[in-house]
């Protein structure tokens, strides 16, 4: 008798991830993961010990494939504010072509009141923290290109960014319009400390005049 083909890793996290970010973690049962997978569920607890087991790998592979390329990406562009308008257009991008309003799984953890790991929710923490500190070290790029006035405070600037990248995600969940996005980020790019037209028109001036 042919032994059975054994399932990868990866093809049962891609199964997992689309029930837990359909559910949540807290509905999310194990008659749910194995009716997903086609596992049974001592298989399942064989090979992830348990539910948050495997749902601290549903997180890892989902940060790592929505996450990772954006962020080296996005890094690499001469222009960080361009950088970081595109990150936000994307989000929305990505936000509005799902067609189940799903939103993001770590945005909906964070939110997600129920029990579970601290290795679970530090990955959340984590993976989050480093969007953050994308935005922060975009902006202190436009700080050193003079995209930004001296007195900037970045810290206060890549938490709006981030509260926006929040506010896109929540508002995916919703029947929201397109436009109502835009506005939102366009709200967030011209409230960044940029010098004024006035002051760069002058600073443009005294350049001449001196060369």
């Amino acid at each position: 008798m042919p032994r059975q083909r054994r399932v990868s890793d990866d093809d049962l996290l891609e199964k997992a991830i689309s029930v837990f970010w359909r559910k949540g973690y807290a509905e999310t049962s194990i008659r749910d993961l194995t009716d997903a997978t086609g596992l049974s569920a001592p298989s399942l607890y064989h090979r992830f010990k348990d539910k948050d087991g495997l749902f601290v790998q549903v997180l890892r592979q989902y940060a790592h494939q929505g996450l990772d390329e954006r962020l080296t990406r996005l890094s690499a562009k001469e222009d960080p504010l361009s950088a970081i308008r595109e990150f936000l257009g994307e989000m929305v991008v990505m936000t509005l072509s799902d067609a189940e309003r799903r939103g993001c799984l770590l945005v909906n953890t964070v939110l997600d009141g129920a029990e579970m790991s601290n290795e679970a929710r530090t990955i959340v923490q984590e993976r989050l923290n480093e969007v953050e500190q994308f935005f922060a070290k975009r902006l202190e790029a436009a700080l050193e290109k003079g995209q930004l006035r001296p007195e900037a405070d970045i810290d206060a600037a890549s938490a709006a960014l981030i509260g926006t990248v929040f506010a896109i995600r929540v508002m995916g969940r919703l029947d929201t319009p397109l436009e109502r996005f835009h506005a939102l980020v366009e709200h967030v790019m011209v409230g960044l400390p940029t010098p004024t037209l006035m002051g760069r028109t002058q600073s443009s001036q005294s350049s001449h005049s001196s060369g």
